[in-house]
């Protein structure tokens, strides 16, 4: 990395905290401001409510707190962990099986032990996303996990058929994804965030009728 983009990277992640912070409060403001306004037009209104204002509200609300989740999100887990060091190998294989059991994914991952430098909090964090995020996108009929190594990476597959055949694979790394039940979700965005600070990837791959989401890791 060039000298200048290293004191860059440095100074986003001394200020990431309080970007985050400052930029969550005029949202907070908004949705307080919001629920006051609400309260207004009924007492204008003598107490009637107008189901097109209600819908408005709430629509409005739901967007701030997305953009509040959105920063939260981004701010945090783009820097990292405090406390925690420099990253170190570890073997990441009981973390990626406690992770697959609780979103429950029963295929074995494998026993061996797989080294990758990360930091062992934000790992568990983002396989804890991934299978969550997955859990929800894809239909439970079907879908498979599947766990390679080899002597330079490790890949961690779900496969299976989307819950909603129409949606373009890559939409579920944006941070303003929203899943088939209509609720705003960051898990996947968030979790290839993770993947990508440990010098992995994330990605979606289309295979004829099926769609595959898949981690490859750097392993020591």
């Amino acid at each position: 990395m060039e000298r200048w983009l290293e004191s860059f990277a440095k100074a986003i992640f001394l200020r990431s905290s309080d970007t985050a912070h400052d930029l969550k409060t005029p949202l907070n403001i908004a949705v307080l401001n919001l629920e006051l306004l609400r309260m207004r037009v009924r007492k204008v209104t003598g107490g009637e409510d107008d189901e097109k204002l209600i819908e408005y509200a709430a629509a409005i609300e739901t967007e701030l707190r997305r953009m509040a989740r959105i920063f939260d999100t981004f701010f945090i887990l783009s820097t990292p962990p405090k406390g925690e060091g420099d990253p170190a190998p570890i073997d990441i294989t009981p973390i990626l099986a406690e992770q697959a059991e609780e979103a429950g994914f029963n295929e074995s991952v494998g026993n061996g032990a797989v080294p990758v430098a990360v930091h062992e909090s934000r790992i568990r964090q983002a396989f804890r996303m991934f299978f969550d995020g997955a859990s929800r996108v894809f239909d439970g009929d079907g879908r498979r996990l599947n766990v390679e190594r080899d002597g330079s990476e490790l890949r961690v597959t779900i496969s299976g058929r989307l819950v909603d055949e129409t949606l373009e694979p890559t939409r579920l790394f944006k941070f303003y994804y929203t899943d088939p039940s209509g609720n705003p979700d960051v898990s996947l965005a968030a979790a290839r965030l993770v993947i990508e600070t440990y010098g992995g990837l994330l990605n979606a791959v289309v295979e004829s009728d099926s769609v595959s989401l898949r981690i490859s890791l750097p392993t020591r």
